[in-house]
This record gives C-alpha cells, sequence and structure tokens, in this order.
C-alpha cells in the first residue's frame, strides 16, 4: 500500500497560507477502481476517480497533532455502512475539491449489518507529512487523546531495550578500527564500522573525510528515528564541535552523542574510543593488573635453611623497627633552616590551606599604585572621566571626531556620513537613507572610487509579473479580483478602498494615457485607471461596382479580403444570365480567432500585500 501528497494540495496549500486561512482536509473518498496496479507508483496529478467508480464519502471524524510536522486524520466506517469494495482513498478539502493525499490499497470489503449478519467496521488513518503542517493545518488536539496508540509501548519496549545494551556495552563501545580517526594530510579520515553508542546500535556505512580541524572534537552522534507507519532505524552521523551533549531535535528525535578524537592545536589526533563490551574491558584491566603483580614464593629449600640459621633467643630490634626508626631521623626538618629545607614546599602551604591566600598576594596590585590619583588602599568608584568614556545615552553631536572607530563607524554629517560603515581603510561598504526614505549603498575600493547604487523597494499594492509555476512569495497575493481582511492590511485598504485585489486574470496591460503639462499622447484618451476596455479591431471596408459589360470567362476575381466568383453564361452582364457571388473572409490575409489579441505569453500578475 503505497500514498503520496499530491501536486494539487502543494499549490492550493501555498494558496491558503498567503491568504491567511488554515488548511483544512474534511472529507474521505472511498472508490473501486478498475484495474488498479499496485505495483506502479501513484502519480501526484492523479484526479479523483470517476463518479461512477467513488462507492463512499465521509466526513473526517477525527484530526490529531502527531508533530510539528506531521497531523493525523482518522474515520470509522460503522457498521451501518457497506456494502461495497474500495482499492481506492482520497483525504479531500470538500469545499474545493482539491485532493490532499491518495492511497492505492488492494481490494478491500466493507460490509454492513443486515439480515441478523454483523457487519465490519474498518477504520483508516492518513498521517500527512510537511514543515509546519502543526500550524497551517491548526491542529492542536494531539493523537493520543483519540488513538489506540501502541507507540508508547513500543516507545516502551525500544527504551528498554537501549537501557538492556547500556548494561553490556556501557556509554559507548566501539570495535576493531570502527569509528577511528586517522590524519591525512590537513584532512581526516572517520573509518566506516559498528559501534553502540547510548545503548544504539549503529553502522557508518562508508569511510567519512573531515575537513582541517584544531582544537576540537569529533563526535558520533546516534539516534534512532522513524515515524508511524516505517521501519525504525538508528541515523548515524559525525559531527565536529569543542563540547556536545545528547540533545532532542526540533522534530522530537534523542540524540545520544560520544566523542570518538581529540584534536589538538597542531592537528595531532587522541582516540577516545572505548574498545569493546563492558566485561571485554573488565578482562582487560584484569589482566593489565595481573600483569604489574611480581609474585614472589619462597621455596622449601630456603625455609629450611632459614630456620636453621636462627640467632638465640633474646631482644633484638626487628628490621622493620630499624626501618622506621631511620625514616623518622630521615624526615626530621631542622629548625635552623627555618623551612628552607621543606623538599616541597607548594604541598605543605596547600596542606596548611593557604593556597588562596599565596595565589592572591601573587597577583596582588601594590597599593602604591593608583587610578586617575585614587589610591588602591580601599575600594574607589570610578565614573566616566576616569576611564576617558562617554555615559550611555550621550548624544551623538557630543563625540568627537567621526563618533565611532574601528570596522564599524556611524556619523550624522551630510549624506554618506548620515549612514553606515563597516569595513577598514579604503575597502569600506556605506549605506544610508535619503530625505525620501530611500536606501542607497556604495563601496570605496583601494583607489577610492565609488560604485553606488540605489536600492528601490516593491511599495505596498504594487503590482508584479510572475513567470513561474513556483509557490507565489511570501507578502504576495495573485490578482483574482479578491476579497482581503482589512484590519489585517490597513497599508494594502490605502492602494484599494474597495477591499478587493484587482482582477488581471486573462486580461493585457495597456499604460494609461495620462497628462503632461495638459497634453496627453491621444491614443487612448478619456479613460480612467483600471477601467477594462473591451476587445475591437479597425474597420475593414469594400464595394463593388456594377457590371455593364461581360466578364469574358467564368473564374474567380477579387483581391484581399474580398472574393468574387463569377459563371459565364455569354449573354450581357445584367441579361440575367450570368451567375456572380461575393464573399469576405478576413483569413484570407490575417490570422483570426475568436478574440482580438497581439502575440501574448500567459504571466501571473501579483501584488504585494504586506
Amino acid at each position: 500500500m503505497s500514498s503520496v501528497i499530491t501536486v494539487d494540495f502543494e499549490k492550493w496549500k501555498a494558496q491558503q497560507v498567503a491568504a491567511g486561512k488554515a488548511v483544512v482536509l474534511d472529507e474521505f473518498v472511498f472508490a473501486n477502481v478498475p484495474d488498479l496496479d499496485l505495483s506502479q507508483a501513484i502519480s501526484r496529478s492523479e484526479p479523483l476517480p470517476a463518479a461512477q467508480y467513488i462507492v463512499h464519502r465521509q466526513a473526517v471524524n477525527k484530526t490529531g497533532l502527531a508533530s510539528e510536522n506531521a497531523v493525523a486524520y482518522s474515520v470509522t466506517l460503522g457498521t451501518e455502512v457497506g456494502n461495497f469494495d474500495f482499492n481506492w482513498i482520497g483525504l479531500i478539502n470538500k469545499t474545493s475539491g482539491v485532493i490532499g493525499m491518495i492511497t492505492h490499497a488492494p481490494t478491500q470489503k466493507k460490509i454492513k449489518t443486515a439480515n441478523g449478519l454483523q457487519g465490519n467496521v474498518l477504520t483508516r488513518s492518513f498521517l500527512l507529512e510537511f514543515a509546519g503542517a502543526a500550524v497551517e493545518t491548526a491542529i492542536t488536539t494531539t493523537a493520543e487523546t483519540w488513538q489506540i496508540d501502541f507507540t508508547a509501548r513500543l516507545s516502551g519496549m525500544d527504551e528498554m531495550q537501549r537501557l538492556i545494551n547500556t548494561d553490556s556495552y556501557g556509554e559507548a563501545a566501539f570495535f576493531d578500527d570502527g569509528f577511528a580517526v586517522v590524519r591525512q594530510g590537513e584532512k581526516y579520515l572517520v573509518k566506516k564500522g559498528l559501534a553502540y553508542v547510548g545503548g544504539l546500535r549503529g553502522v557508518l556505512e562508508f569511510d567519512q573525510t573531515l575537513n582541517s580541524m584544531r582544537n576540537t572534537r569529533v563526535y558520533a552522534d546516534f539516534s534512532y528515528q522513524g515515524n508511524l507507519v516505517s521501519q525504525w532505524k538508528t541515523a548515524v552521523k559525525i559531527t565536529v564541535a569543542n563540547a556536545l551533549r545528547n540533545y532532542v531535535d526540533a522534530a522530537g528525535y534523542p540524540h545520544y552523542v560520544f566523542a570518538i578524537a581529540l584534536i589538538d592545536g597542531n592537528g595531532n589526533i587522541t582516540d577516545l574510543r572505548r574498545q569493546g563490551t563492558l566485561s571485554d574491558r573488565d578482562i582487560a584491566e584484569i589482566q593489565k593488573t595481573l600483569g604489574r603483580v611480581q609474585q614472589e614464593y619462597a621455596t622449601k629449600a630456603a625455609l629450611a635453611n632459614g630456620l636453621n640459621e636462627k640467632q638465640p633467643k633474646g631482644d633484638y630490634a626487628t628490621n622493620p623497627s630499624l626501618n622506621a626508626v631511620s625514616d623518622n631521623a630521615n624526615s626530621r626538618l631542622s629548625k635552623a633552616q627555618n623551612g628552607a629545607d621543606i623538599p616541597n614546599k607548594i604541598e605543605f602551604v596547600r596542606q596548611l590551606g593557604l593556597s588562596n591566600t599565596v595565589r592572591q598576594a601573587e597577583n596582588a596590585v601594590p597599593n602604591s599604585r593608583k587610578i586617575n590619583s585614587k589610591s588602591l588602599i580601599s575600594d574607589i568608584t570610578l565614573n566616566a572621566d576616569d576611564v576617558q568614556a562617554y555615559p550611555r545615552g550621550t548624544d551623538l553631536g557630543s563625540l568627537p571626531g567621526d563618533n565611532y572607530h574601528g570596522p564599524f563607524s556611524c556619523g550624522q554629517k551630510e549624506e554618506w556620513a548620515r549612514g553606515i560603515s563597516v569595513g577598514l581603510a579604503a575597502n569600506t561598504g556605506q549605506i544610508w537613507i535619503d530625505s525620501g526614505a530611500t536606501l542607497h549603498t556604495r563601496f570605496l575600493n583601494g583607489n577610492n572610487s565609488v560604485a553606488q547604487q540605489r536600492i528601490v523597494s516593491v511599495p505596498i499594492g504594487a503590482t508584479l509579473e510572475w513567470q513561474s509555476e513556483a509557490m507565489i512569495p511570501k507578502g504576495f497575493m495573485e490578482n483574482n479580483g479578491r476579497e482581503f481582511d482589512k484590519s489585517k492590511y490597513p497599508e494594502l485598504l490605502k492602494v484599494f478602498p474597495d477591499g478587493r485585489l484587482p482582477d488581471d486574470r486573462g486580461l493585457f496591460k495597456r499604460g494609461l494615457d495620462t497628462k503632461v503639462g495638459g497634453i496627453s499622447r491621444g491614443l487612448d484618451t478619456g479613460r480612467k485607471l483600471g477601467t477594462i476596455q473591451g476587445d475591437a479591431i479597425r474597420n475593414i471596408t469594400g464595394g463593388f461596382g456594377t457590371p455593364t459589360t461581360e466578364w469574358g470567362k467564368s473564374g474567380n476575381y477579387g483581391d484581399g479580403a474580398f472574393d468574387v466568383k463569377v459563371t459565364v453564361g455569354g449573354r450581357q452582364a445584367g441579361s440575367g444570365g450570368d451567375s456572380v457571388s461575393y464573399t469576405f473572409d478576413a483569413s484570407r490575409v490575417v490570422p483570426t480567432a475568436k478574440e482580438n489579441r497581439p502575440i501574448n505569453k500567459a504571466v501571473i500578475y501579483i501584488t504585494r500585500i504586506f
């Protein structure tokens, strides 16, 4: 079973958004289309099936919010509905007839309860995904309030499995050289392989190349992603950042991260990966510890010889006692040295709790120093004059010189000094606004030559020509005569006081023959702005004289748009023996159609609304 969002829906949605209206899909349509091939992809331009194939229509029962970019629509066909088969389902806007989403499915039966036989109940739900779906459809109720939602349990199972994995693999686990970062000149290679991060199992399918890096870390970023009807899998990406923690993205998916390498200021790599499972690491640590232990055993012969050579019983100083006396003597300090013989003075100070005191003393400023003649013996209060600063709120005119210095400066002098400069020395970009509210720009290059441009914006109410199938830009609406919200677009209302946009569909434009100095061009006088002029052509005239002599022979006579056909009977013209017919056909000399028109091109006219 496959589904698509139609092209017509995308266009209609854009128009609804531009008009400030909600995107409403409120009816399901069920049809039984003959010879429907489920193996073929659904065309995004597929129309509604013919009326004879539509078997049922029903309003949407429930709508729900799945995420900020996904909304759900559901319909329940009760036991009172039937009997029919269907293999085509469409979700539409009932008013406009626009199809939002189409699904092709194997033929299914809907049976209603009748004659004591129990019918069936079918529920069909569509999940519609597009950027900003929640806002544009104005759906705020979450799907959990009306659906039997297994996602919570499935999510719980996923989370339990993730935690089980962390019990075995810890925060992260890598195998062999998978995810190892290797330097290749000024570039770095992250090797493909398998790893666990945050309990998620992920595979980097291909080696990944990173550009030059310094003083940063390389992170493996794992996230378990999918939707209500798709297969879920771990998304793996490599991220370079100084510091990165686990996070939740805008779509609501948790991300678990782990630093796999540290890059120092010289580009050298420190491998931060943790190899193997927790059990593997424990075994490796035990083996490492055992390797450090030096086991010495006394042989049976050595014990016998030692016992045979023992001294007579008496009071003796044991070796440990003698060693303790020696160590005590060696560790005593000489009073005459006044602490000079302390072997580790820093540790001695730390043990006394004086480390902070020593550090403060090292960074202390002598009390003989002063700030603007103010002694540092006690706390001092600094004002703007002490540091040659100007208080906040000082008028720009009170500041000396060019007011501000550095890569950014501004001023209040004539022309360019009233604007803003960005740059250094001669290579400076400048912008300013003249008294007519027109924005100007210019650039000063190294030779101090000036390239100046005047920036002209499109005023509200102005009409532009649009020659693309793409969505009409934000802030514009098509000139199709529609009404607009007067309270929402007050500036547009000043241009069109009747609250309605022009309707330019199917019309050519002609410049109004305005007067300059009281004189017009005389080409189209008496017209008012915005009036529509009907079609017309220049007058075509002609005439025929009365023949007084014989035509001579039968044939076609005439020129241009006129045609004269003569059949000669041998008598003088007018005696009743000749047959003459006249026809007028403009298509003999010019192209003709059902309307008068010049050579033209179809465009859309749009008007700026805010």
